[in-house]
């Protein structure tokens, strides 16, 4: 495992057993390009682009420099670090590719598997939340763990991983990058997907800046939507109507799911009195 003082010195300084001596020759082999199959932890998604397109035409003119590092699998090898030089090497029309062969562990092959798309800033923020959130429920690392593997703080690995509780339509506009992570961040802050989505809409529309997101955020939160006054029944409205004709006052039915009440409004104790004795009278025909 790498330790502490290695951070931020690339993955040989990391993990110097599995990577040392890559431009030692006679450690090479070639191996058919359809002997090797991709990491299962491979953190990056997307393969393509300006600079996928630029590796292939690279590839196509000077062939694979650096070898791609393997681990042995049932089926022939399995990549550790280098998929992008194999995927690229695939469209450039090679059938062999140079690798050295390593041991390494599950979770060993994880990590790295971050770690050098981090270090490369090739892993979109979606991408990177997925990435951390595999070493957590797979190898039951901490984000503090995870924190000095990487070189992050923790508060950078949690804000990261929240980002997986948006719904898909907001990770959508963050891969594509229609929207920021700081854009993504102040939405998590909504309580409900419908305000996520209206809000995003405004982003989208408006061209809003991460600052007068969160502030129009800030303001829904302080000044919430009144609830929509339930429409009465037909029924009521008309008993109402009756009531009060008959009582010669204003009378109000409110009803709701277990209980309702009858309000009967006076204005002194005179009528008051009058109500009164007009229900009495009532109950007693």
């Amino acid at each position: 495992m790498p330790s502490k003082d290695s951070l931020g010195k690339g993955l040989g300084a990391m993990f110097p057993d599995l990577l040392d001596d890559l431009n030692d020759k006679p450690r090479f082999m070639i191996c058919g390009i359809e002997e090797l199959s991709p990491n299962r932890f491979q953190a990056r998604k997307e393969f393509g682009g300006k600079e996928h397109k630029e590796l292939v035409s690279s590839i196509k003119k000077n062939g694979i420099i650096q070898p791609i590092v393997v681990r042995k699998s049932d089926a022939g090898y399995e990549i550790i670090v280098g998929e992008r030089r194999w995927r690229a090497a695939q469209e450039a029309g090679l059938r062999d590719v140079p690798v050295v062969i390593r041991e390494a562990e599950d979770r060993e092959m994880a990590e790295i598997s971050i770690i050098e798309n981090l270090q490369r800033e090739e892993l979109n923020p979606i991408e990177e939340a997925e990435a951390y959130q595999t070493l957590i429920n797979n190898f039951s690392l901490s984000q503090e763990e995870i924190s000095s593997r990487v070189g992050k703080d923790r508060s950078t690995i949690a804000n990261s991983v929240r980002l997986l509780k948006l719904p898909s339509e907001v990770k959508d506009a963050l891969i594509k990058k229609t929207i920021s992570a700081g854009h993504a961040r102040a939405l998590l802050s909504l309580s409900t997907t419908e305000e996520q989505a209206q809000i995003l809409g405004a982003i989208r529309k408006k061209g809003l800046s991460v600052r007068e997101t969160e502030r129009i955020i800030k303001n829904m939160m302080n000044f919430p939507p009144e609830k929509k006054k339930l429409q009465k029944d037909k029924y009521i409205i008309d008993l109402e109507k009756e009531l009060s004709s008959r009582l010669m006052t204003a009378i109000k039915i409110r009803q709701s799911k277990k209980v309702g009440t009858i309000e009967i409004k006076f204005s002194s104790l005179e009528e008051l009195s009058r109500l009164v004795n007009f229900i009495m009278k009532a109950e007693d025909k």
